[in-house]
């Protein structure tokens, strides 16, 4: 015996739907793999990669450079007194100036300057967002020191 045509719409009709919510969610899961390598003048940073949900402290020298390199494309964000700065600029803050320069769609690079000894540490943030899946965040804590 077979079912009758509206059993059969209704199956129909709830087969769709569960192909759909798939389909909406990407298949269930997150194809982000981010990782962010560290470098501190020119030298790999110790303690591995920046992982997405953490956020690393990283401590420099007036007058390094730091470089973050992401496994994938990324959007980069510097938080700079409270202020997000995103794209390639120069930002004067706390007796120090930070040059963010943008190599790649992974990769960034941020030059310090400070023409006098700083009277306290300087703190700010980078963070990195994936372009493949925006819920997918890692961030580092910058902090300068003379």
């Amino acid at each position: 015996m077979f079912p009758s045509p509206t059993l059969r719409r209704i199956g129909a009709l709830s087969t769709m739907c569960v192909l759909l919510t798939l389909a909406a969610c990407g298949g269930g899961g997150s194809e982000s793999n981010l990782e962010i390598g560290v470098v501190v003048a020119g030298q790999p940073v110790a303690g591995g990669t920046i992982q997405p949900g953490a956020t690393r402290t990283i401590t420099i020298s007036a007058g390094q450079s730091l470089e973050l390199d992401a496994n994938e494309p990324v959007d980069w964000t510097l938080e700079v007194g409270g202020t997000a700065i995103t794209g390639n600029s120069t930002v004067y803050y706390g007796g120090v100036s930070f040059t963010v320069t943008s190599v790649s769609s992974s990769r960034i690079v941020l030059d310090t300057t400070a023409p006098y000894p700083l009277a306290a540490p300087v703190s700010v943030s980078l963070t990195a967002v994936s372009s493949i899946d925006s819920a997918v965040v890692a961030s580092a804590d910058i902090l300068v020191t003379n």
